[in-house]
């Protein structure tokens, strides 16, 4: 050590304890730990750690096995991430039992469990320590690695998550008690994720205190009525099974909404009995229509989206993906952005989208997951002749459903990706005035 990398230690051991631990708790948990050997000073300054406590399990590639890009492959572990895991798993309960600290920003624990995790513990740190956000995701890769968790239905009101602002359970048991318990009992939070709870059936999202401004809703396979009374709510996220009846009592700042699964074909095919007020509020709107069938009436029967900023349309198997955006192009006059995704190998351009009025607000054009094969291009030309103002095209060639996961990078790897990126390449010569981002 040189003498001015002594002075700068020496010169941050002469602050206050309180001016420190603020320093160590921007760190992550893991960096703040490791200056516990600096000094007998430090030894137990990360003990009052106060930020982000990160046990997220991110698995990089080269933990996993994978044979081929092929969707039937399973992912089987390597033995680098079963002692990964193992060793996150037995770091938990060491971690919470030294932490002296009164209150912690956050709590993030995204990892397989098993009957061994004393997940009651984890809970129970998070209500004495008054987290702010906290995250449990117990999802695993393959389904037979997957322990549930039953989330207590009642707690201490003296000691709840009165101080919680965001809460995310996926893979989580929750029972509709445990549900209406926390949004009583939780002033503050506003934003709920529920993702993969399975014996829910129905849920009321109401209260004459609640906060809520973002609500998301994800493969909740049993759940059949869903009742919003939220005034402060921005944002709308479900993703599942259909249901018997989802209804908006009062949500007069719902500006985004988002709707995927088996519902989003009931959506669109009775999108005209949707509340009109609501479709007229809306700013941003993203449909992911799957494997859907929607009749050609149905889709031309869309009803006007007056304020509607940006439309995305994701695809998987969709018979006539052009359709679908022809006709909601015609019932957006003000928008501005359009996000395509498709898994589609190729689908035939059959709907004119130059035959409906210009889109003079529409500036910017996002495709994700397109090969750009001759109807993808036709599509293209247009789309800008019809959209007179186009400024930019974003382009990224990987398969939606590849992107986050370990899959990704084999994808982009591959020739068939690189033939795509090719291919799109090309596209700037032939559209010389549109500025265009390729990934």
């Amino acid at each position: 050590m040189n003498a001015k990398e002594k002075e700068t230690e020496e010169g941050i051991s002469k602050l206050p304890d309180d001016v420190l631990i603020n320093i160590l708790s921007r760190l992550t948990i893991k960096e703040a730990a490791k200056t516990s050997v600096l000094s007998s000073r430090w030894r137990y300054l990360w003990t009052f750690f106060t930020g982000s406590l990160d046990f997220d399990d991110i698995v990089d590639m080269r933990e996993y096995v994978l044979m081929s890009l092929d969707s039937t492959t399973e992912y089987t572990y390597s033995k680098a991430y079963l002692i990964r895991r193992q060793r996150v798993l037995g770091c938990i309960d060491k971690v919470l039992g030294s932490l002296e600290a009164r209150a912690v920003e956050e709590l993030k624990i995204c990892l397989p469990i098993n009957p061994r995790c004393d997940v009651n513990n984890w809970v129970n740190f998070a209500i004495r320590k008054r987290v702010q956000r906290l995250e449990l995701d117990f999802r695993g890769p393959r389904r037979r690695d997957e322990y549930t968790f039953n989330f207590p239905s009642h707690f201490d009101i003296r000691s709840s998550f009165g101080s919680l602002t965001s809460l995310r359970l996926t893979m989580v048991n929750l029972s509709k008690e445990a549900l209406e318990n926390l949004l009583r009992h939780c002033p503050f939070l506003g934003l709920l994720s529920l993702s993969w709870i399975f014996c829910l059936t129905s849920i009321v999202v109401s209260g004459p205190s609640l906060k809520l401004k973002h609500l998301q809703l994800k493969g909740l396979r049993r759940l059949k009525d869903l009742e919003i009374d939220a005034a402060s709510l921005v944002s709308f996220e479900y993703s599942g099974q259909d249901l018997n009846n989802l209804s908006f009592k009062h949500v007069p700042s719902l500006v985004r909404m988002s709707v995927g699964g088996c519902y989003c074909e009931s959506f669109v095919n009775n999108v005209r009995q949707f509340p009109s007020l609501i479709l007229g509020q809306l700013r941003t709107l993203k449909l992911e229509l799957g494997i859907a069938t929607v009749p050609e009436d149905a889709v031309y029967g869309i009803p006007k989206l007056p304020n509607l900023k940006h439309l995305e349309l994701a695809f998987f198997i969709f018979e006539d993906r052009f359709l679908a955006c022809a006709a909601f192009l015609k019932s957006c006059p003000l928008l501005h952005k359009l996000t395509l995704k498709s898994s589609d190998l190729s689908c035939p351009y059959k709907r004119k989208i130059n035959e409906h009025n210009p889109h003079l607000s529409l500036k910017v054009v996002e495709f994700v997951g397109f090969e750009w094969h001759t109807d993808d291009v036709e599509f293209l030309m247009d789309l800008n002749e019809s959209a007179t103002t186009m400024e930019k095209v974003i382009i990224d060639n990987c398969r939606p459903h590849y992107l986050g996961s370990p899959r990704e990078l084999l994808y982009r790897n591959s020739p068939k990706y690189q033939s795509a990126r090719t291919r799109a390449m090309e596209l700037a010569s032939i559209f010389p005035q549109l500025k265009f981002e390729i990934s």
